[in-house]
């Protein structure tokens, strides 16, 4: 029969677990979890609310994914966003879609999410035991070892997470578990992650809480915009966050190891364009902005006390500079920026390829996407290839 262990039940292990057992249903599967329940990570996505996934195509999820989206090409053609939409619809969770193609379940309850993965590994038999905290693995006998007890195994699936949300368990272990298989770890930074400004306005705390719908993020190297980015933002005590400057973290941290500071640009009024905004300016007052364009009037008077001009007044609408230094760090990011190297394992399989009985899946992996669905979209995704494959 052979027995699966799988660390690890976040989405990438639960959904390894479902697909392990219903196509190999003669395995034993157990699941060690750390924590007392599963999917606690899983439970805080989308703001409690779980974005499940993205509804978009294999090939807009590959772009979406900022490191090794092309690793995804074989398994999203065995299981991609409409097959996890098709999954919780058939299991009796209804999902909707919301603005930016972001997949919620109707009820808007994480708990949903998890109490039907739950009830499937009920139905199939997966056994899961929970606050078994895997410490060690004895390679030559084949055996893990957690704070209480030992389980041996025949096949063995790495779903530990990465090193974000550190509380949920997510905590790096997984790392080590690896290195005892000999497999590579990657520079591990946090990812979709918020970023921290000294600007005076933000030590001032002048614009903190003021958020904005689809404002353009532009990211500058040597004087040159690299990226832009067009998403809802924030600014906070601290500096800026939301999911365009999450998005944007990745190309600052790039920046940031050859510059102590990056200089950043925000248009508030993206699908306004210059002159349609110079010429409503002209024949409107600097306050009907507020009315006519949605604008918070603490932003407009900070806007005015800078300008000496109409020209300073547009610049700063549409180009708002400001200048971050670091990230708010592994405690505030969403996922891993690193992991397992990805040259290691196979892409049709998430087999290792340095040892015959062992995969990988999820955060784990040297992969990491936007917000909005995707990173889910890749453990749901890689859970699902390591479970089918795992003998």
């Amino acid at each position: 029969m052979g027995q699966l262990c799988i660390i690890g039940a976040g989405p990438s292990g639960l959904m390894a677990a479902i697909s392990a057992k219903s196509h190999h249903p003669e395995l034993k599967v157990i699941i060690l979890e750390g924590n007392d329940k599963i999917g606690k990570k899983l439970q805080l996505t989308g703001g409690g609310r779980c974005n499940v996934t993205a509804n978009v195509d294999n090939e807009e999820i590959i772009k979406s994914v900022v490191k090794n989206g092309k690793f995804l090409y074989s398994a999203l053609k065995e299981y991609n966003s409409h097959s996890i939409q098709d999954f919780f619809n058939r299991e009796g969770c209804p999902l909707k879609i919301e603005d930016h193609n972001r997949v919620f379940p109707k009820s808007n309850k994480s708990e949903d999410i998890i109490n039907i993965l739950k009830r499937k590994l009920d139905t199939l038999g997966v056994i899961i035991k929970f606050n078994e905290k895997v410490i060690d693995i004895d390679i030559s006998k084949s055996m893990i070892i957690s704070n209480n007890q030992t389980f041996t195994y025949d096949y063995l699936i790495i779903a530990t997470g990465g090193n974000s949300y550190r509380e949920t368990g997510s905590d790096g272990s997984g790392y080590k578990l690896a290195k005892k298989f000999e497999h590579t770890i990657t520079e591990l930074l946090p990812a979709e992650v918020p970023l921290v400004s000294n600007d005076n306005f933000i030590k001032e705390k002048i614009l903190q809480g003021l958020s904005f719908s689809n404002a353009e993020l532009s990211i500058y190297q040597n004087g040159k915009a690299k990226e832009k980015i067009t998403h809802d933002l924030i600014f906070t005590h601290f500096g800026i966050s939301g999911p365009a400057v999450l998005q944007a973290s990745f190309f600052v941290q790039n920046i940031l190891k050859k510059e102590k500071t990056v200089n950043l640009t925000i248009d508030f009024l993206s699908s306004i364009s210059w002159n349609r905004l110079e010429e409503f300016l002209s024949k409107n007052s600097f306050d009907t902005l507020a009315t006519n364009f949605n604008l918070p009037k603490r932003l407009l008077d900070f806007i005015q006390r800078n300008s000496k001009n109409k020209n300073d007044s547009l610049m700063y609408l549409k180009k708002f500079p400001m200048t971050v230094y670091e990230t708010r760090g592994f405690n505030s990011a969403f996922v891993t920026n690193g992991g397992i190297n990805i040259k290691e394992v196979n892409p049709k399989t998430m087999h290792s390829k340095l040892v015959d009985n062992l995969s990988f899946c999820g955060e784990i992996l040297d992969m990491n996407a936007h917000t909005g669905g995707y990173n889910i979209t890749i453990a749901f995704v890689t859970g699902f290839v390591a479970g089918k494959y795992v003998k």
